[in-house]
Order: structure tokens, then C-alpha cells, then sequence
């Protein structure tokens, strides 16, 4: 019963439920209208409310956020429909039915209405978390000047940028440079590129400029992060931006803040010390490294000269077309200095202008009171300055110049009193190198490159020094124009005077600078003796610093000796005479005359007792300095005589000049530069007890100068052991730089040198001592001091008995700055370094080691010595060399086997035919460079003598940084990489290989059923490969499917069994299968290679080319290729093709050359000649396709028929080219000349066409049966041949003269650098020249022959014969008729004794029958030469000879 009751309720539930819903929906449908248009008309409300503050928003420039669009259009989508219902109800109730509206439409729209309600109400009480915001900041991603950021320079930097932010231990970075180098466009490429490759989530920048606020700066944060600082208090604000930067940990933020000029706070501004990166700019290093504690920081430098060019050229658009007006852009570019800052603005100013525009530009930028944004940047730098100190310092560096020698500041500084409170030349030097380092820190100076006594000032930082200074009463004139001295008032003010680089040879009389205290006058030349009259320094009474460089100086004014306050004299690169007149100014301290001519020192110098410096670096014509000059300057502290006076006498005797005992008398003495040629020059008690820095150079074979710039530098060769134990030893402690030659009673350094093993030595070079066996003998000592703790260099060269470099045990920190390493002919030598010294050797880059004819090994394993796997020495190694080293086995060996196989001569066959180096478990990760020169494996084979066996996996990281592998000379290497070894290359760029007889594999394969151990990409990074004399090379490598992705640059020389590149074998007996291969084949591809050079190759099939489609330079010489394939034509990129010397080359198929578009140069000499002749049915290529390269500028061919040149082809872009027509030219030719044609045309149509327009500007020309034509010049050439080096013609039976001129005014000079002039077999020539023609013509003639003419009775007139002053050979041979060398013509004068050819060297006269002198008359030659005289008449003596001709 329960269950019926129970049934009947859920039937109840399910029929009588529904209904009661159906009906209360109808019963309810006014009520749910109503509501729901109240909730429509206040969804309405609030649409319209919120579409005012999108408008609002979107006319701030915010972003709208993505949920509030998307409300809206739902509102919109819910309006729609909400209408629908609303209209559908209005048109029932207006209809005569409204009152009786069906149940089923009551029912539906209630229940749509209800459900509608539920749905605004949803949307009317959404919240918005992020209504809009601001977009960020455009500075982020784009610049005006992003251009430049596409150069190496920058990219470079770049990447070392990216790297830092990489790093999770470096949180501050800081980039560092002058004025308008790019800092700032630098940083916000970081930012663009960061956010590009989603390395940071949120990038904030803000650009602080001088007397930023912190307030400002957090605003410019803040609104990058869409931070709303609603707080005024700097603390409260900094606690919002903070916690904003903190907010979520897993979120990587970036804050850069560009251009800073103080140190910032960073947390008062409210960036946190760790939880984001920070990259920090400005023009001072100092700031960012020592106040801002960057962990990193990167220098700008300005662009290089190609990069600042291609800048300009980009910014100024397509308006340097023109070419004179892209010759005055480079200057004006080069005026900017390589500052991208000035190049852009420049650029963009003068984009579009006209030649005089550019003119007057270039003019004001060279001008030194330019003013612009650099000036004002700059002045701005300048005023941030810290000090008056360090301001008046920089001004003065200005005025010196823009290289600025430290010794020249020295002198000025010192000289003006510069530094307050300092009166010594050593405290001086410091203060100079503090200010320099500042001034290096602010960007205003920069290091001048590889010259680490030079600092270098911008062109433009310069000017707006200078421009600075002229407010300061500075006057500088320099570069064009004429001196202007100021007028009277500004005289009366003027502090400092430069003249630098000016056309001035005098100075003018009675110039009055009472306030004048520096001057400095450098002229352009010194060719004419430079004027000062003798009164011009009278009214500059207050000058200290007298500068008077690269001038001729006979004598010096006698006003000179009224500057009383005159403290520093420089006379440098003067030629000088007399100038004993400096004796009188006894208060100089500074007298200077580097690079000056002049042959003795004034005895009267040694009146200069207040004299501080004395410098005569550079004078090498100084013979003598008188004795006891130098010992009377009692104050001397500074004394340089290196590469100048090198004559010292001996002490003691009756000396003319000095001795080097003088100097003991110079108590004061810290700084000496002395070259002394013989060591028995050196007093036996001469101390230098307060030399601080030191030059001295002892003995004959060394060069003064070196590399290495540091202070204290010693290079001595020593007959005995004696004078080690005198001052010499002395300066050993703190010694910098020590070379040492034949040091006689010396056999190690360390301990008989220095017992304390050289704690401050930064480079050793030891040569040419047969006494010393070890560098370092420390057996039977206790050793306790570190040995060569700062040594970066060591070289060894020519130490014949040198057996270890140490001997024994030392401390482990030893060599542990070593950087270089070199050692050459050491033949004792068996290896370097043990382990335990090479694995302290962290900072080592090069090592070179050459000629050492029993080196076994680099490194030896000491005995018990627990032996590494993977032994990872010299970690920084980046280049190694090793030459001509025929014992050696292995980079690291034992002690034992090296010793043994020292001694052991191994046997051919045993010898391993691997590279040991390569093949070696060693680790040299950073290796760049490689160079394997005559190395001669002979450790004996382990493995299959024809395949390689290594353990090694792909990942094998030995080489995975090496840049360049060179091998050459190496006579027993199969092969020279294993798979897995070539495998780890993957940095590789550059690899040679040359002279190796026996290789015949570069890539082996550990094992042949392997073949994935080598990858689809070979060599990734490779852009050169070379293989060069390899006479039994077969193939690189055995392989398939392999791409060579970057390579650019393939040379293959040498290789005559070079069969294919890549060989896929279908077994592998197949290796050694003797069927020729195409060279290149579908298993290679080369898809960057853009030049091809196959040299002395041969080639049988060689049709693949056509798929190197960029490919810009194809070269095949000296190849026996027999036909080019027709797939040459494909290579539509080819610029320069090359088929010299290829005799067998048959054919070219038509319409291949034509093909080549871009082709500049072509060569076909001593090659394909079977041209044929256009519009046949060509089988093989014709002239006429070279009407289709419009850009060709290169032609050499040889056209063996003038018939096979088209008539209408023109040469219109030739600038260089080697034409031969005719088949009776050798193609050798000994002048090497740029435009050579030699031609034997069969008519004359052919001078018509293009061919004539190549005579304008040629430098060869060889004539040959040239019909139609009577002369060369006029009818060839109207000019005279302006370019003419060398003229051959022959067999020409029409022309009658060389030069025809009869009749005609000819005002070009005829054959002005004709050098070689040769006639052969011209049967009708009667004069070479015809008429007049200017007397400089022939002038460069040197060689004349002269053979096979008929009708030719002399050579040349006497006017012509006189202007032949480089005439050094004339042959004159089988002339019939030859009356006589030269004529005199009529009228003439006679010179009883005629000077002809001065430079006349060989003279050949030879059977010229009629000869009857060598100089005679035209009227008689013309006689004698129709004359037949009886043999009883002829004069029997030789005419020649009894001439007065000279």
C-alpha cells in the first residue's frame, strides 16, 4: 500500500508541478514585463555612465580593459533582445486581441522576461579591477635612431647585456660613455628586445637628467607599471613602488634608469636591492662603479668608420646619389667622429639639400665655435665636473690636442703649477693619472687605442672644450686660414694661446700680453727657417709654459731670457742651431726638445741647476753632450735620453763627452730612459737607489721600443756576471719588463737572479743563452715565496741548452697570471710545464711553441700522479700554435715515455696516422684559435690503422668555443678529425688545411654502421673552408644528406684525387672504389656559400654548382673542366666569374652567360676561345651574350677571330680589361697593366665599335695587320694617348707613321707615360713621327726596339731625342736603309758636344747597312740612303764610336 501511495505522489509531482510552474509564469507575466523594463532602463543608465569613461579614458590615451569591453557588448547583446520582447508585448496589447493574449505567449515571454532579469541584474553588479591604462611607454620598443643598434659594435654589447640580466647574481648593471654616443638607444633596444623574447614580464624606464627629482623618477616608474602614487610623501610613495615591484615573486621585472649624474638611492626611490634588475646609465664610470656599486658594467664607444658612414648614409634617404655630393658626405661624416648622436641629427638636417648646403655644412662643423646639441651636452659634463681643479685640467688637455701624450701633460701641468700644494714631478705624474681617470670616467676622454701612453679627446667633445675655454680668455687657432692675433683689449686679457697646425712662419713684432702665461705654437710645416724677432717676448713677462713644436730654428731671440717666470721650455721635432742661449734661463725646470734635430747639447745646460726634467727622447742625431753637463743638474728628477745619445765614455778618463758616472752626482734622480750599447759603459758603484721608473736598454740587439707600456723596464745583454752584482741587480726588485741575452755565469733565473722570485715581473723574454738550463732550479731548496705571481708573458727563443723551464717544486699559486706563453728553438727542450704547474695556469690565452726538434709533449704527468679522464687545462686557452715539432706525441704525456721516445726513432709503419691533439681526451673550452704546423705524429697505433676508435659523445666539449683550425705540413695525417671531435666544433668558422701528402680523409667516422654520430648540420657557424695541397684527398667525408648551413667562403687547391666532396657508399668496400664521383652531389648542400674558388682540381662533373644559388664569386683556374655546366646559368647572384687558364675548357652552352645579370667581372683568358659567331645556330656561347651584362666593369678573353665580335657590342662600364683578338698573341704578358688590348683586326669596321671606345684610357696596346689605318695617332687616337704605358705594333703593312702631325696643331702631349715602345715588321713605316708634336711627349720612355723596317731611316728628330731623359735601352735591328739614329733638323744649332739618353744602359745596333752615324742631318741621311757607295769608299772606322754624341 506504502508503495502505491508512494508511486501515485511522484506522478503527482512530475504532471501536477509543472503545471502550477506553467501557469504562475502566466499569471506573473505583468509583473515580470515591468521589471524587467525598470532593470532595462537602469542597465541603460549604467551603459551610457560607463561609455563616458571609455570616451574619457580612450581620449587620455589608455588602454581599455579587455573585461570592459566585453561588458559592454553584452549589454548590448541583452538590449537587442530585451527590445524584442518589449516590442512584441506593445503590438499584442495595441491589437483588438491584447486583452486576450494567448496562455502560450504570456507563458513564453514571461519566462524570457524573468530569465532576462537574472541576467541584468548580474551585469549591473559587475566590478571592474582594472577599468584602463596607460599604454607603455613607446621609448620601450621603438627609437628614431634604432638603426645603428644593427652594427657588430652594438651587438656585440648587446649580447654581453643579455647575458648579465641573465645572470641571477647580477641585479645592477651599468652602461657607461661620452656625450651622444647611443647609451640611451642602447638600453631601450634591452628593453625592446626583453619584452620581445619574454625574459621579463614588466619593463619600467625613467630618463633621470641633471637635478631629476626622486619624485620625479617614481612618477616615470610608476606610470610605466600603471601605478597610481596617490601619496605625497617621498617615503609613502616609495613603499607603494616597492611593494608594486615585489608584488608577485613569480614575475620578472627589468627597471632601467637612463642618464644618471649622481648617485641614486635606490631604495628611497623604491626599488628593492634584490626581486628585480636594474640597468643603470650615465657619462661617468665612476658613478655607476664606485658610488653605484654596479656588478657589471659595459663602456660605448663611439662607431667605427665603416659602421658611422652606413649610419649617415641611412639617415640621409636617397639623397647621396649624386657622386661629387657623396664625396662631401663622407667628409661631413667624418667630421661627426663616429658619435651617433651628431651623425643623425647631421644626416637628417642635410637630407635633401643642395651641393653648396653640404658645403657650408661641413665648413661650420669643422669650425671650433660650432655650436649645437653637442656643445650644450657637453657643457653640461663639464659643469658636473667635481672640481676647478678638474675642470682646468680638462680645458688644458683641449688645448694640447685631441692625442694627448701623458708626458706632455706632465710638462704643462708642472710647468703652469697646476695642482696647488704640489712642487714635485713624481707627485704630479699621480695627480695627472687620478684627473685622467676621471676625466675617462665622465666620457670626456677615451683611451687611445693600442697606445697606452696617449689618451685620446673626441673631435667634438674638443670643440666644445675649446668653445668652453674662449670664454675663459683661451685663444686656439687651428686647421685653415690665416694667423689672427687678438686685438689690444683682448691681448691685455688673454691667459693661454695655441696655435696649432697653421700656415705661420714668423711671428709679428711687439705683440703685449701682460697676462699670458701658456703658449703654444705648432706649424703646419717647417720647410723655410721660422722668424721671431728678438723682442717678441718682451711684454709676456707672467709665461711659464713655452711650447714651440715642429719648427726651424736657427737661433732663439734674446728677449727669451726676460721670461723669469718661464718654468717649462718644450722645443720638439725642431731642426735647431743654436741655442746655447737656454743657459741663461736659470729658473727653467722642464726643458723638452723630443724628436729635435741638432748634434750636440749646449755645454751651457749645465747652468741650469733648478732644471727638473730633462727629455732628449728621440734625438738621434745627438752625438755629444758635453762631460759634467749632466752631473751639474744637482735637481734633475726626470732624465730621458732613450733612442737618442748613445756615446757614453768610459769613467775616468779624459773624457769629450758624457759618462754614465755623472749620474751618480744626481741625487734626486726617480725616473731614467738610457739606451747604453755596451755593458762596460757601467761604472762598477753606480746605484740607482730612488729609481721609482726605469728604461734602460744595455747592449746592441735590442729594439728601443716594445709593446709592453709598464714603468720599470730592464732588456740587457751582459759580457760578464759581474755587473749583475752592482746597481743592475738592484733594480731586479720590483722589475716590470726583463729581457735577457747571452747573460754570461747565469744558469737558472730564479734563485741566482732574485731569490724572491720576481713578485712584480709582468713579462720575460730570455734568448740566446747557452748557459742557462733552467728558467727555475728550486732542487735542495725551501721554497716559501710564490714564484712569478704577476707574470702575463714568457718567451723563450733560442736557448740551446735549456733542458726544464723548472726544476723542482714550487708553490702552486706560481705563473698564475701567465696569459702568453712562446717558446722557439729551444732544441733541449722535451716539454713545457709538468701537470701540477699547467693546472694552475687558470688564466693562460696563448701558447705558441715552434721549432723544438725533441718537445715530446706540452704537458708531462708527474710519476704516481692520479691521472683525470677529462682533464680541463688552461681553461681561458684561446689560441695555441704548435710548429715544426718533429718528436712530439701528445699534448700531456708521462715523464717516462717522453723522455724514452725523445731518443727513439720509430719506425714507418708503426707511426699513427691521427692528429694526437685532436684526438687526445683533453678539454679546451675555450680555445678559438688552432695552428698545427709540421707535426709529425709518431705515437705508435693502437687501434685499425684505416678507422678511428673514440669514446667520446656528442656533447664532447673539448673544442666547443674554437673559432679557427689551421693545419698545415703535417706529412704522415690520414685524416685529420674523428666524428665526435668534429662534432664538438660547433663554434667553428675558419678552417685550413694545406700540405699534407698522405691525408686522404678530413672527417673519419668512428664506426662505419654509425653514420648518426655526424648530424644533419656539419660545422654550424663555418663561413671559410680551405683545402689546399692534399695530394691524395678523396672526399671529406663519408656521409649523406650533410648541410654546411653558414658556410660562405670554399677554396679547394691541389686536390687532383678529390673524387666527391661528400661520398655516400653503398657497402664500404665501396671507400676505395676508383670511379670518378661529381665533386659535388646531392648529399651536400651549401645554401650560404657565396664563393667557390676550385683551383688545379680535377673535374669531371661539376653540374651541382647550378644549385649554389647564392653564389657571388665563382672561380675554376688551372682545372682540366672540359664544358661549363649549363646549370651555371642559375646562379643569377653571380658577380665575378672566373675561368682562367682552364686550356680544356671546350664549351660554354649558349645562353649561360647571358643569364648572369648581376656579373661585374669575367674572365676567360688562356681559356675557352671556341666563340661563336651571332645568330648561328649556336652550339656553344657567343659574344653578343655579353651585351646582357649591363654591369660587367672586368673582361679578360681571347678572341682568336675578329669576325666573332658582334658589331654593335659596347664596352661602355669596362674599367678594367685584357682583350686579344687575333690568334698570334701569347696570352703571358710581362706588363701587368689594368687595360691591355692587343689586336689583329681583319677590317677596319671593327675600330668603329666598341672596341675603339676601349682605346680611350688604355695602358697596353699591341697592334697586328690593322687594315685601314695609316697612323695611330691622329687616326686612333686624337689624344695622344694620355694613358699609355706600352705600345707594340707589328706587321702593319699600311701604317706609314706612329705619329702623324703634318699639317695639323697638336696641343696634348703624345705619349706622356709611354714607357715601352716596340715596331716590328712594318714595311711601310717611314717616320715615327711626322710632323711637330709638343716637346714633352716620350718623356717616361725607358725602352725602344725598333726591328723589320724597311723604309725607316732614322728613329727620331733631335727636339724629340732631347726630351728622353728615362731612356735606359734602345735595339735597332735589320733596318735596311737606317741612315742614322737621330736627325738634326734644319736649322738647328750644333752642339758641339750632345748630351743624349743620360740614362742609357744597353744600346743594340744591328745589321742596319746604311747606318751612316748616329746623330746626323735629314738632308744627308736622305741622301745616303738612295746611295749605293763602293766598298773602296767606306770608312772603315765604326761611326758610333768617333761621335762627340754622350
Amino acid at each position: 500500500m506504502e508503495i502505491l501511495i508512494s508511486i501515485a505522489s511522484k506522478i503527482a509531482e512530475y504532471s501536477v508541478a509543472p503545471v502550477g510552474q506553467w501557469l504562475c509564469y502566466s499569471f506573473q507575466y505583468d509583473n515580470n514585463i515591468k521589471n524587467m523594463t525598470d532593470q532595462v532602463n537602469s542597465l541603460g543608465a549604467t551603459r551610457d555612465g560607463m561609455q563616458n569613461r571609455v570616451k574619457a579614458a580612450e581620449n587620455n590615451l589608455e588602454i581599455i580593459a579587455p573585461e570592459v569591453d566585453l561588458w559592454l557588448k553584452k549589454v548590448e547583446d541583452i538590449m537587442e533582445r530585451t527590445k524584442e520582447v518589449l516590442e512584441a508585448d506593445k503590438e499584442k496589447k495595441n491589437s483588438s486581441q491584447g486583452a486576450c493574449l494567448n496562455w502560450k505567449l504570456r507563458h513564453k515571454h514571461s519566462k524570457t522576461a524573468k530569465k532576462m532579469l537574472l541576467e541584468i541584474d548580474k551585469l549591473l553588479n559587475v566590478n571592474f579591477d582594472h577599468f584602463s591604462q596607460r599604454p607603455a611607454s613607446q621609448d620601450l620598443v621603438t627609437s628614431t635612431y634604432m638603426d645603428y643598434m644593427t652594427f657588430n659594435s652594438r651587438i656585440s654589447i648587446m649580447k654581453d647585456i643579455m647575458v648579465a640580466l641573465g645572470d641571477a647574481d647580477i641585479n645592477l648593471i651599468g652602461v657607461w660613455g661620452m656625450p651622444g654616443v647611443g647609451k640611451s638607444t642602447l638600453v631601450k633596444e634591452v628593453a625592446k628586445k626583453v619584452k620581445e623574447e619574454k625574459l621579463f614580464d614588466e619593463v619600467a624606464i625613467s630618463i633621470v637628467k641633471p637635478n631629476s627629482s626622486l619624485e620625479k623618477i617614481q612618477t616615470e616608474i610608476s606610470e610605466t607599471l600603471d601605478l597610481r602614487l596617490d601619496k605625497e610623501t617621498l617615503g609613502e610613495r616609495a613603499r607603494l613602488l616597492n611593494a608594486r615591484l615585489t608584488k608577485d615573486n613569480n614575475k620578472k621585472r627589468l627597471v632601467i634608469l637612463d642618464d644618471i649624474w649622481e648617485k641614486l638611492d635606490l631604495e628611497k626611490i623604491g626599488i628593492p636591492p634584490k626581486g628585480c634588475k636594474v640597468v643603470v646609465t650615465s657619462r661617468n664610470k665612476d658613478i655607476l662603479t664606485s658610488q653605484m656599486g654596479t656588478q657589471k658594467d659595459f663602456g660605448l664607444d663611439t662607431l667605427p668608420e665603416e659602421e658611422a658612414w652606413s649610419l649617415f648614409e641611412k639617415m640621409s634617404g636617397n639623397s647621396l646619389k649624386d657622386s661629387n655630393l657623396r664625396s662631401k658626405a663622407m667628409e661631413v661624416s667624418t667630421t661627426c667622429g663616429g658619435l651617433p648622436l651628431a651623425l643623425v641629427t647631421v644626416a637628417t638636417t642635410l637630407k635633401n639639400k643642395r651641393f653648396p648646403e653640404w658645403e657650408d655644412a661641413l665648413q661650420q662643423l669643422k669650425s671650433p665655435n660650432s655650436e649645437g646639441v653637442m656643445y650644450s651636452a657637453i657643457e653640461l659634463s663639464y659643469n658636473y665636473l667635481e672640481s676647478q681643479e678638474l675642470r682646468s685640467f680638462f680645458l688644458l688637455c683641449a688645448q694640447i690636442g685631441s692625442g694627448i701624450y701623458y708626458q706632455d701633460l706632465l710638462k704643462k701641468c708642472f710647468g703652469l703649477r697646476l695642482f696647488h700644494g704640489i712642487n714635485t714631478l713624481e707627485k704630479t705624474r699621480n695627480r695627472i693619472y687620478t684627473l685622467l681617470r676621471s676625466l675617462k670616467d665622465s666620457g670626456l676622454l677615451l683611451d687611445a687605442p693600442d697606445i697606452s701612453k696617449y689618451v685620446h679627446m673626441h673631435d667634438r667633445v674638443r670643440d666644445a672644450a675649446l668653445s668652453i675655454a674662449s670664454k675663459r680668455y683661451v685663444l686656439t687657432m687651428r686647421d685653415e686660414g690665416p694667423v689672427e692675433w687678438p686685438n689690444e683689449d683682448d691681448k691685455k686679457i688673454c691667459t693661454s694661446i695655441c696655435v696649432e697646425q697653421m700656415d705661420i712662419n714668423e711671428f709679428p713684432e711687439n705683440l703685449n700680453f701682460p697676462e699670458l702665461i701658456f703658449l703654444l705654437v705648432y706649424p703646419k710645416d717647417r720647410d723655410l727657417s721660422f722668424k721671431i724677432p728678438d723682442t717678441f717676448f718682451k711684454r709676456m713677462k707672467k709665461l711659464k709654459v713655452l711650447d714651440l713644436t715642429y719648427m726651424q730654428l736657427s737661433s732663439l731671440p734674446s728677449s727669451l731670457m726676460l721670461l723669469t717666470n718661464l718654468k717649462t721650455l718644450c722645443l720638439d721635432q725642431c731642426v735647431l742651431g743654436d741655442i746655447a742661449m737656454i743657459g741663461e734661463m736659470k729658473n727653467l725646470e722642464v726643458l723638452s726638445l723630443i724628436h729635435s734635430e741638432f748634434k750636440q747639447l749646449p755645454r751651457e745646460i749645465g747652468f741650469l741647476t733648478h732644471l727638473r726634467m730633462l727629455d732628449l727622447s728621440e734625438c738621434k742625431k745627438l752625438h755629444v753632450i758635453p762631460a759634467n753637463v749632466l752631473s751639474c743638474l744637482i735637481q734633475l728628477e726626470e732624465l730621458f735620453v732613450g733612442n737618442s745619445f748613445t756615446q757614453w765614455e768610459v769613467e775616468g778618463l779624459n773624457n769629450e763627452r758624457a759618462s754614465l758616472a755623472e749620474l751618480k752626482h744626481l741625487s734626486q734622480l726617480t725616473t731614467l730612459e738610457v739606451h747604453i750599447p755596451i755593458a762596460n759603459l757601467l761604472p762598477k758603484d753606480l746605484l740607482f737607489k730612488k729609481l721609482i721608473r726605469y728604461k734602460i736598454v744595455i747592449g746592441d740587439v735590442w729594439d728601443w721600443y716594445d709593446t709592453h707600456e709598464n714603468s720599470r723596464i730592464l732588456k740587457l745583454k751582459l759580457h760578464t756576471s759581474f755587473q749583475l752584482e752592482r746597481g743592475i741587480k738592484m733594480l731586479l726588485n720590483g722589475i716590470e719588463d726583463l729581457f735577457l741575452d747571452e747573460l754570461k755565469g747565469v744558469q737558472n733565473i730564479i734563485y741566482e737572479l732574485d731569490t724572491k722570485g720576481f713578485q712584480q715581473l709582468k713579462h720575460l723574454h730570455v734568448q740566446n743563452n747557452v748557459e742557462i738550463k733552467y728558467i727555475i732550479d728550486s732542487r735542495g731548496l725551501v721554497v716559501s715565496d710564490v714564484v712569478f705571481p704577476t707574470l702575463e708573458i714568457f718567451s723563450l727563443k733560442n736557448m740551446l741548452n735549456l733542458e726544464e723551464i723548472c726544476k723542482g717544486k714550487i708553490p702552486l699559486a706560481s705563473f698564475c697570471n701567465l696569459r702568453i706563453v712562446k717558446v722557439e728553438y729551444c732544441e733541449k727542450l722535451k716539454f713545457i710545464f709538468s701537470l701540477s704547474i699547467a693546472k694552475s695556469l687558470s688564466q693562460l690565452q696563448t701558447l705558441e711553441i715552434r721549432e723544438c726538434s725533441i718537445m715530446g709533449a706540452i704537458v708531462i704527468k708527474e710519476e704516481c700522479e692520479i691521472e683525470d679522464r677529462d682533464t680541463i687545462l688552461f681553461p681561458q686557452l684561446r689560441h695555441l700554435v704548435l710548429h715544426c715539432l718533429p718528436k712530439f706525441m701528445s699534448f700531456s704525456s708521462t715523464q717516462k715515455s717522453v723522455i724514452n721516445d725523445a731518443e727513439e726513432i720509430i719506425p714507418e709503419s708503426k707511426l699513427n696516422f691521427q692528429m694526437p691533439i685532436l684526438q687526445e681526451q683533453l678539454v679546451f673550452p675555450n680555445l678559438e684559435t688552432l695552428e698545427l704546423s709540421s707535426i709529425h705524429s709518431e705515437e705508435i697505433l693502437r687501434h685499425n690503422q684505416h678507422r678511428a676508435s673514440s669514446s667520446f659523445k656528442l656533447t664532447d666539449p673539448r673544442f666547443q668555443n674554437l673559432r679557427a683550425l689551421n693545419v698545415k705540413g703535417s706529412g704522415n695525417l690520414k685524416y685529420l678529425l674523428s666524428s665526435s671531435t668534429a662534432t664538438s666544433m660547433i663554434q667553428l668558422k675558419y678552417l685550413e688545411i694545406e700540405d699534407c701528402k698522405v691525408m686522404e680523409e678530413v672527417l673519419l667516422t668512428e664506426d662505419f654502421g654509425e653514420e648518426e654520430i655526424i648530424p644533419k648540420e656539419l660545422f654550424p657557424q663555418l663561413e671559410r673552408l680551405m683545402l689546399i695541397d692534399l695530394p691524395v684527398l678523396k672526399r671529406f667525408c663519408v656521409r649523406s644528406n650533410i648541410k654546411f648551413p653558414s658556410l660562405k667562403d670554399m677554396v679547394i687547391e691541389k686536390c687532383p684525387k678529390l673524387e666527391s666532396f661528400i661520398f655516400k657508399p653503398v657497402s664500404s668496400e665501396e671507400i676505395s672504389h676508383t670511379a670518378m664521383h661529381p665533386l659535388f652531389n646531392e648529399e651536400v648542400a651549401f645554401p650560404s656559400l657565396e664563393a667557390l674558388c676550385l683551383h688545379q682540381c680535377v673535374l669531371e662533373d661539376i653540374a651541382m654548382i647550378g644549385e649554389l644559388r647564392n653564389l657571388e664569386i665563382l672561380r675554376i683556374l688551372h682545372s682540366n673542366v672540359k664544358q661549363l655546366p649549363e646549370e651555371t646559368g642559375l646562379l643569377t647572384h653571380l658577380q665575378i666569374l672566373d675561368l682562367s687558364n682552364c686550356t680544356e675548357l671546350k664549351v660554354i652552352p649558349p645562353n649561360v652567360l647571358s643569364c648572369l645579370i648581376q656579373l661585374e667581372e669575367l674572365y676567360v683568358g688562356n681559356s675557352f676561345t671556341q666563340w661563336d659567331v651571332e645568330g648561328l645556330n649556336n652550339e656553344r656561347a657567343s659574344l653578343a651574350e655579353l651585351k646582357h651584362l649591363s654591369r660587367l666593369t672586368t673582361l679578360e678573353v681571347h678572341i682568336p677571330d675578329a669576325n666573332m665580335l658582334p658589331k654593335d657590342l659596347l664596352f661602355e662600364k669596362l674599367q678594367r680589361y685584357k682583350i686579344f683578338v687575333g690568334d698570334v698573341w701569347d696570352w703571358s704578358d710581362e706588363h701587368e697593366n689594368s687595360r691591355a688590348l692587343k689586336l689583329k683586326l681583319n677590317t677596319s669596321f671593327h675600330l668603329e665599335r666598341g672596341i675603339k671606345m676601349l682605346l680611350n684610357g688604355i695602358e697596353n696596346l699591341c697592334l697586328d695587320e690593322l687594315k685601314g689605318v695609316k697612323s695611330v695617332i691622329d687616326e686612333l687616337d686624337m689624344t695622344g694617348f694620355q694613358q699609355l704605358k706600352h705600345l707594340h705594333v707589328q706587321n702593319n703593312v699600311e701604317i706609314e707613321y706612329i705619329i702623324n702631325s703634318r699639317g695639323m696643331i697638336i696641343s696634348d702631349v703624345v705619349f706622356p707615360v709611354l714607357e715601352t715602345l716596340s715596331l716590328k715588321n712594318m714595311i711601310n713605316l717611314e717616320e715615327i713621327c711626322h710632323g711637330q708634336i709638343p716637346s714633352a711627349s716620350f718623356r717616361n720612355l725607358s725602352i725602344m726596339e725598333v726591328e723589320h723596317c724597311e723604309k725607316l731611316k732614322f728613329i727620331f728628330s733631335s727636339t724629340i731625342a732631347k726630351g728622353l731623359p728615362q731612356l735606359q735601352e734602345l735595339a735597332i735591328q735589320e733596318c735596311s736603309i737606317m741612315g742614322a739614329i737621330i736627325i738634326k733638323e734644319e736649322g738647328e744649332i750644333e752642339d758641339r758636344d750632345t748630351i743624349l739618353f743620360p740614362q742609357l744602359r744597353h744600346l743594340i745596333l744591328h745589321q742596319l747597312p746604311k747606318l751612316v752615324s748616329f746623330l746626323n742631318t735629314q738632308k744627308s741621311v736622305t741622301n745616303d740612303a738612295a746611295e749605293i757607295i763602293p766598298e773602296c769608299e767606306l770608312d772603315s772606322h765604326m761611326p758610333i764610336l768617333q761621335e762627340q754624341v754622350y
